[in-house]
């Protein structure tokens, strides 16, 4: 086998990737500041603000994956047929549904304790995906669709699964690395609890598949199932979002029926994708001995 560098090299530390973090968010905070610092709530420094951050936070840690002798084809795997990717892809609906399920459970009951949390940080301070008004905005929107569809999942992928994932597991194991960099993953969204089961769904996938492009496809789809939800809004009088906390909390239905249909979904995942699981991930085992396996999970 080649030398690992997850084993025998310091640059793919996992400090080393929070101290590039916060060079990208210091870096996309001073951009904003010194070009939109007059405008920077307008749609267009908005949209590139999340830009710049996903790019400086690459640019900031490619130094140290090209020191380290990284294998991406080690890393990424084989890719898989389209049609693979396309039965994979059908988990996206059974994980939105999750995910709607999570925010109930978690954001519900805080509602009626900390009812001022829940309206700041939920109600109020969701991620805008697609603006309707603002100088150039249509810009902003474009943009936009190509940091949340594109850019965003392929980096989350890469960054997540592929090099925090195969490090930890070196260092605590397979599932405390998975437990961890889930929560790691977590930390950077809105819905802690929907973004946790998703990432814990994508290492798993990537771990059973031996390949990264399988949750990098479908994280892609779900964003874009996210966008096009969000989009289909604007066209309609039919709203997916509440202004106050007694909206919030008169909709509880719907979180009900979505954890209801969540349940039998989660269990047909458990049965099918994490029982007789290999469970060595991809970068640490024989590249010659790998099999490929993507090909008979999605059947």
């Amino acid at each position: 086998m080649q030398d690992n560098p997850f084993e025998t090299r310091r640059e793919l530390r996992a400090r080393k990737l929070v101290v590039g973090g916060i060079l990208a968010f210091i870096a996309t905070v001073i951009i904003v500041l010194i070009f939109f610092r007059y405008s920077r709530d307008a749609p267009l420094p908005k949209a590139l603000t999340g830009l710049f951050l996903y790019a400086f936070f690459f640019l900031f840690n490619f130094g140290a994956l090209s020191r380290a002798g990284l294998s991406y084809d080690r890393l990424f795997g084989t890719f898989p047929t389209w049609r693979t990717l396309g039965c994979y892809s059908l988990w996206v609906v059974p994980l939105v549904v999750l995910a709607i399920a999570a925010i109930y459970v978690l954001y519900l009951p805080l509602s009626y304790v900390f009812p001022g949390f829940v309206k700041s940080w939920y109600l109020e301070d969701s991620i805008t995906m697609i603006w309707r008004r603002g100088d150039n905005y249509i810009l902003a929107n474009v943009i936009n669709y190509l940091t949340i569809v594109l850019v965003a999942p392929v980096l989350e992928e890469f960054f997540a699964r592929g090099i925090l994932l195969t490090r930890w597991t070196v260092k605590w194991g397979v599932p405390r690395a998975i437990l961890a960099s889930s929560v790691v993953f977590a930390l950077l969204h809105t819905n802690y609890l929907g973004a946790f089961c998703f990432a814990c769904a994508m290492a798993i996938l990537y771990i059973r598949t031996k390949s990264l492009f399988i949750p990098m496809s479908l994280h892609i789809v779900n964003n874009l199932t996210a966008w096009i939800m969000e989009s289909l809004t604007l066209d309609t009088d039919v709203t997916i979002s509440y202004e106050t906390i007694a909206e919030f909390q008169e909709s509880w239905m719907i979180g009900l029926i979505t954890l209801v249909i969540s349940i039998p979904c989660v269990i047909l995942f458990w049965r099918r994708y994490i029982l007789k699981t290999d469970w060595r991930v991809p970068y640490l085992i024989e590249p010659t001995g790998r099999e490929d396996t993507t090909n008979d999970d999605a059947q």
